[in-house]
């Protein structure tokens, strides 16, 4: 697997727990695309994700689209799988025997009743980076504070190395005009 993989960043001090990307996430699932029509066309809302609150701070939670899974390795049907940009359930397979919820440290993977051909029947969901929508994950484009971010590991990682970089030369330019100053001291 390629450390390129995204995920979804929360920023915990913009989000004001509106519920607006589960309300982005539910429509973008469905055949109408839009909460009105789906309303109106019968159809389910069923985030992949969920704003919850912890002390007094709100924030959406939803899979990290960990590159080990535990829920891959958990499956016993092969339902639940690692693409090369992120970690998708085939409801076709799913048994909904729970297993990838249990182990999901993040409690992002929730069994809902879904339609299957025709069928329903209750099968594992969790997100999935919106990855049919060519504009990105549908949560990402309609939080209203930018709580919310598509983030690559790699752009992380270089962020990580300027700030580490530029502290270090911070921190070597005042040992410099230390020792500068305490030369002309003697």
């Amino acid at each position: 697997m390629s450390v390129e993989s995204p995920f979804i960043l929360v920023d915990p001090e913009r989000c004001v727990g509106c519920h607006t990307c589960e309300l982005a996430c539910a429509a973008s699932h469905t055949r109408a695309g839009t909460v009105l029509g789906a309303v109106l066309a019968g159809e389910r809302l069923q985030p992949r994700n969920r704003v919850v609150q912890v002390d007094r701070v709100k924030l959406s939670t939803q899979c990290r689209q960990c590159e080990d899974a535990p829920c891959v390795k958990v499956c016993p049907t092969g339902a639940t799988y690692r693409t090369e940009t992120f970690t998708a359930v085939d409801p076709r397979l799913c048994i909904a025997c729970r297993l990838c919820m249990i182990v999901c440290p993040f409690g992002a993977i929730h069994v809902a009743t879904t339609d299957i051909r025709g069928r329903e029947k209750k099968a594992a969901i969790k997100c999935d980076l919106c990855s049919d929508r060519a504009e990105g994950p549908a949560c990402v484009a309609a939080c209203p504070t930018r709580a919310l971010n598509l983030r690559y590991p790699v752009e992380i990682m270089q962020q990580a190395a300027q700030t580490t970089s530029r502290q270090f030369l911070d921190a070597l330019s005042s040992q410099q005009e230390l020792t500068a100053h305490h030369s002309l001291r003697r």
